[in-house]
């Protein structure tokens, strides 16, 4: 009789970007996954005979086989942002802003938006030929995200647009849809069958074409931190044999006793 085996795993995934010579770029941990897992698709071909009055099926075979992978990342760091929404990230080293023109017409009970969050040190003069300062009773700052909200205004009327001098943090952004380009990854899944004493499985998929976010979740409920589903479809890696011991597509390995 077989033994029973049973799956409960656990473990990490790591992506390596493809790089235009073929080799592969270095290994990145993507961070926290609760889920993971595959499908596989094929599309079949079929005859349906003509003599016999019932059309019965006599022929069935199958092509193009696919497989794709579904995981829910919960790292919406700059780099897992960037491999999914087809990004160009962007890092800003800390700075001073010397004068920044903030919009005119302001009135009290309106919101400006500074051009960088991280705010530290921040002045507001108005744009007169001998400029008055604007003092911190008449607006309240939100420092992390730049935002100012105009509470009142002097009794004198200051000249606007108001001049906004301050220091910033350094920050990173990433702007979606951006680059022409998504590059193909290789995957690879270190785990451990909970189920089976804790027993290592690893699995490589060697070519993934990675799909655009599925769902970017900002706003939070319940009881559950946020999750990004991502989906990659497997590409066939002609750079290994079609008949050899590591398939074309990807392979499991399931790690015995040293």
């Amino acid at each position: 009789m077989a033994k029973e085996t049973y799956y409960y795993g656990q473990g990490k995934l790591y992506l390596a970007v493809i790089l235009a010579n073929g080799t592969l770029g270095k290994w990145r941990w993507v961070g926290d996954v609760s889920s993971l897992s595959g499908s596989m698709q094929e599309t079949a071909i079929t005859h349906e005979e003509s003599f016999s009055g019932k059309k019965g099926r006599v022929r069935e075979f199958f092509v193009s086989p696919q497989l794709s992978m579904a995981a829910t990342l919960h790292s919406l760091g700059p780099e897992n942002v960037t491999m999914f929404t087809q990004g160009t990230a962007t890092d800003t080293l800390a700075g001073v802003v010397a004068s920044e023109t903030l919009q005119a017409g302001l009135e009290p009970g309106d919101v400006v938006m500074l051009e960088n969050p991280g705010v530290t040190d921040l002045v507001i003069t108005d744009s007169a030929a001998t400029p008055a300062g604007l003092d911190e009773e008449h607006y309240i700052l939100d420092p992390r995200f730049g935002s100012i909200e105009l509470v009142s205004l002097p009794e004198t009327p200051p000249t606007q647009p108001f001049i906004a001098a301050y220091s910033f943090a350094a920050n990173t952004q990433v702007s979606f849809l951006s680059a022409n380009t998504r590059p193909n990854v290789a995957l690879r899944y270190e785990g451990i069958n909970l189920a089976e004493g804790g027993a290592p499985v690893i699995m490589e998929l060697y070519k993934m074409s990675p799909s655009l976010l599925q769902e970017l979740s900002m706003i939070t409920d319940g009881n559950q931190v946020a999750g990004m589903p991502i989906a990659l479809n497997a590409l066939l890696d002609t750079s290994k044999p079609a008949n050899g011991p590591l398939g074309q597509y990807g392979r499991i390995i399931q790690v015995g006793a040293a």
